[in-house]
């Protein structure tokens, strides 16, 4: 059943092998047993410095037509200007580094405090907000609704044997937050809070979450048993403070991909290192689809969808 449901999720025709092989490498590393962390206060130790670079090209990103789901005036405000929406990508900056992957040191038992913040997922212009995230275990996740249009959130906990869902939830709009404020001309929308939706993280590993209502909408969390990671900069760069002398492996991991390295660190001193990011193409027909959109919002009587908030466009 959720096989199937996961085919739905991302596109009847993407095959569910084909979609799980874009993260399987990062679940083998991350997803095995791991003993308790262990806090120590006060802990110092050695720093880890260094930058995420692209070594190939990157997969290109699926298309959705926004005539098949609901709301494809307001969601539409994110969009390629002819009726398309793309899923989330990479965009690497300056020489080819890549922003927003997360770097993590594999397997450390022990060692600084655990940070006590923990995430508030948005959903806003039709999208989740942050679109990776890290989350430690038996903390809590919040999931909630910016956008004057009704989602329903799916978390899926993926590994190599399928996928559990966790949570399938309405999150409800705010009762004052209407579509027309975003959608008439001269005015201007506030996003403003709607519900919550809170919950508990209990294992390790990835967690994927979807809008059942509007496919595009994709996000990540990434849950460890310990601090020692850090979500690369806009400029690729990363840095990790107060390690525990030992030779570790290093984790770059995205839903694109993964990469990883073995590292020496020593106390009080640091390593600065590059990790070559080499993402796993998802190969699909979705990824072929023709520029003529033969399904346009057209079929409903109006071809104007704008792109006011973003028009996504991918460079290959």
């Amino acid at each position: 059943m959720w096989k199937r449901r996961l085919n739905l999720l991302y596109g009847i025709r993407t095959p569910l092998n084909a979609v799980w092989a874009i993260t399987l490498g990062g679940l083998l590393m991350i997803s095995s047993p791991v003993l308790a962390y262990e806090e120590k206060k006060d802990f110092q130790g050695g720093t880890l410095m260094g930058v995420v670079s692209l070594k190939t090209s990157l997969p290109t990103p699926r298309r959705h037509n926004l005539v098949v789901y609901p709301d494809p005036y307001f969601c539409g405000r994110v969009s390629d200007g002819h009726g398309w929406r793309l899923s989330p990508f990479l965009q690497p900056g300056t020489d080819h580094t890549l922003p927003g992957i997360v770097v993590y040191i594999k397997d450390i038992k022990k060692g600084k405090p655990t940070d006590a913040q923990t995430p508030i997922i948005k959903t806003q212009d039709c999208r989740f907000s942050p679109y990776i995230s890290v989350v430690g275990r038996n903390k809590v996740i919040t999931f909630q609704n910016w956008d004057p249009v009704i989602h329903r959130v799916e978390v899926f906990q993926p590994s190599i044997e399928g996928a559990r869902l966790l949570i399938h939830e309405d999150l409800q709009r705010n009762p004052n937050s209407q579509k027309s404020d975003f959608l008439t001309m001269g005015k201007q929308g506030n996003h403003v809070p709607g519900s919550k939706i809170i919950y508990t993280v209990q294992t390790s590993g990835p967690l994927i979450f979807r809008c059942s209502y509007h496919d595009y909408m994709e996000g990540w969390s990434l849950i460890l048993e310990h601090p020692y990671f850090f979500i690369t900069r806009k400029d690729g760069t990363f840095s990790i403070t107060d390690i525990p002398s030992g030779t570790y492996t290093l984790i770059a991991w995205h839903p694109s991909g993964t990469a990883e390295k073995v590292i020496q660190v020593q106390s009080a001193q640091t390593l600065n290192i590059t990790l070559d990011f080499r993402p796993t193409p998802v190969k699909t027909d979705l990824q072929t689809e023709s520029k003529a959109n033969p399904f346009g919002i057209d079929l409903i009587g109006d071809s104007r969808i704008v792109p006011t908030v973003e028009r996504q466009q991918w460079n290959e």
